[in-house]
């Protein structure tokens, strides 16, 4: 109870990465390893620092300027329109930095719906017209006022989120996108962040124009104004994209992005070594069993919070302010029963909730080699233990698996939900990625999850205490029993879409972020899989569409059906390879 009370105060300031609260963690897990007598793993070393992207900031206004340059006037003098940051433009932090001169291209409202055979770009198809050009977007959708409009009616639909438009526009090979409001009665410029934080890393501009400015382009050079060209659109759901002949914007856009580091917070518990027994051949001391719970939290809120626009501490008691405590209370319980065969180790990871990044950077810079590491036990929201029930992942991921969570959890006087597959959303999928067999300890959702109302005084500290003899003795067996075989189980987890989107199987690797999607794994038996799709690959093409990230790969996987068969394109040791992928159902 005092752990996790002291990890989700106030003053920890939701363990927000970049802030003063999680480096007090991550100094308390290690001053609580040094307490429990644990030496540091590699060269008296208790923490392991990597770099993370936090936020991204609007640079100086010298840096961030912006013209429209038209068709020579009359008298053969030019046609420059200067724009003013905050009164007619801003740059938005989804997009990069730079540079920039592109022609300008009216792409509707940057639409690609083959469900509603509707698709703004089918105008520009023809001499590849996107391709490098600054594409004006409105917001929105078609018939968005129209109860039976195609694009569920007057409820916003998936094609309406800037991001999509965004990341449609990036597999059109886009040059820059310039949103344009899609009415005149709420022209006013969008907060910085509102189309996303630009985690994806993306190197084309992304701008918010003032409605009035881009509607006077537009009628000199269509010859009708966006009011008539959008009834148009909603009268006929027929697209009027076009190139604004003569028109260019050029300008200079800078993002600065704060860079923070994170700390692995580790520890080690030596192994002795054993002897051939009859269930096991000799153990070797330097094999290792990996317990592991992240630390990081949601800070003050932010994209991933479940209470979008809330200014406020996040507490994380649950997620994962109770992984940690458990972590150190197994650890004090480990030690307290004396060496054991194999060696463990202890890390704290951070960077969890920004995509498994302290995980994904451990298991690139390991210190226990993978080939000595013979299984990884997470903890992650191990709190709120309810009706005796635990959840536990990864259970057909090795052979004796399965038998020995029954045969603990039982003797604990618990029920079990078991989940054969390694992956899933936390940080033994960066192991499993490996190869190594894993375990996922979690007892449940609930309705505080990712908000300032998951706090200290909702968690079951008797069920946690139960949990910390059940997790000791989990590692105990692995630690001592023979080494764990590696087994692929088909497994959804990751691929999941939602909706329309076909399955695909691939497992993302959040650790590399820019230049196209790179996968971690892919899942045995999907789509991906049978395709030939290998860790380490990185999807630049989907399709017809350029790919330069999640989000891309994700809208253009939504433009699909399961059961057709895909061109995809990755980049593999430096070459680019073409595979074909039959996408499945979906999920």
């Amino acid at each position: 109870r005092q752990a996790v009370t002291w990890l989700a105060a106030p003053e920890r300031e939701g363990r927000g990465p970049g802030t003063p609260g999680i480096d007090a963690a991550a100094d308390w897990v290690a001053a609580q390893f040094a307490e429990i007598g644990l030496a540091a793993p590699v060269a008296g070393e208790a923490f392991q620092p990597f770099a993370m992207t936090l936020d991204a900031k609007l640079g100086p206004a010298s840096a961030n300027t912006l013209e429209l340059v038209g068709p020579p006037t009359a008298d053969g003098g030019a046609t420059v329109v200067p724009l003013v940051l905050g009164r007619d433009f801003t740059p938005l932090a989804a997009g990069g930095s730079g540079r920039f001169e592109l022609p300008l291209v009216f792409a509707g409202y940057g639409i690609t719906a083959p469900a509603e055979h509707y698709d703004d770009y089918a105008p520009l198809a023809d001499g590849g017209v996107a391709k490098g050009a600054a594409l004006v977007l409105l917001r929105q959708e078609p018939q968005k006022d129209d109860p039976h409009g195609a694009f569920e009616g007057n409820q916003t639909s998936q094609h309406a989120a800037l991001a999509r438009k965004v990341a449609n526009a990036s597999e059109h090979e886009a040059g820059a996108v310039v949103f344009c409001d899609d009415s005149a009665e709420t022209d006013s410029l969008m907060p910085f962040t509102r189309a996303g934080e630009g985690s994806d890393r993306r190197t084309m501009p992304v701008l918010h124009l003032r409605r009035a400015v881009i509607d006077d382009v537009v009628t000199r050079s269509l010859g009708r104004d966006l009011a008539t060209i959008q009834k148009g659109i909603d009268d006929t759901l027929t697209p009027a994209s076009a190139a604004l002949a003569g028109w260019r914007i050029r300008g200079r856009v800078a993002i600065e992005r704060v860079e923070t580091q994170g700390r692995n917070v580790m520890a080690v518990i030596p192994g002795r070594g054993a002897p051939a027994a009859d269930d096991h051949a000799a153990i070797d001391p330097r094999e290792t069993v990996v317990l592991g719970a992240h630390y990081d939290h949601l800070g003050f809120g932010g994209v991933n919070s479940a209470a979008p626009g809330v200014h406020a501490v996040h507490h994380g008691a649950d997620d994962n302010a109770s992984g940690t405590a458990l972590l150190v209370e197994v650890a004090r319980r480990l030690v307290a029963r004396g060496p054991l065969p194999r060696t463990v180790l202890l890390v704290a990871f951070s960077g969890e909730e920004r995509g498994l990044l302290g995980s994904a950077h451990y298991v690139a810079n390991p210190a226990v080699p993978i080939a000595d590491t013979v299984a990884m036990v997470n903890l992650d929201m191990v709190g709120r233990l309810d009706a005796e029930k635990l959840i536990v992942h990864g259970t057909g991921t090795s052979a004796g698996f399965d038998e020995l969570v029954d045969r603990l959890t039982a003797a604990a006087g618990l029920t079990t939900a078991k989940e054969p597959g390694g992956f899933g959303p936390s940080d033994h999928s960066s192991f499993y990625a490996k190869k190594v067999p894993v375990l996922h300890l979690f007892t449940g959702s609930h309705a505080d999850y990712h908000r300032p109302t998951d706090t200290a005084d909702k968690i079951n500290y008797d069920g946690m205490v139960r949990l910390a003899g059940l997790v000791t003795d989990i590692v105990a067996e692995l630690a001592s029993g023979p080494r764990p075989d590696y087994r692929e189980v088909a497994s959804t987890m990751f691929a999941r879409g939602g909706g329309d989107r076909p399955y695909f199987g691939s497992i993302p690797d959040f650790g590399k972020p820019g230049g196209g999607y790179a996968i971690s794994g892919v899942a045995k038996d999907s789509p991906a899989a049978n395709g030939g799709l290998q860790g380490g690959d990185v999807i630049v093409r989907l399709g017809e569409s350029a790919i330069t990230g999640l989000d891309d790969f994700d809208s253009a996987l939504r433009k699909h059906k399961g059961g057709e068969r895909v061109p995809v394109v990755v980049r593999r040791g430096g070459a680019d390879v073409t595979l074909e992928v039959l996408l499945g159902q979906p999920k």
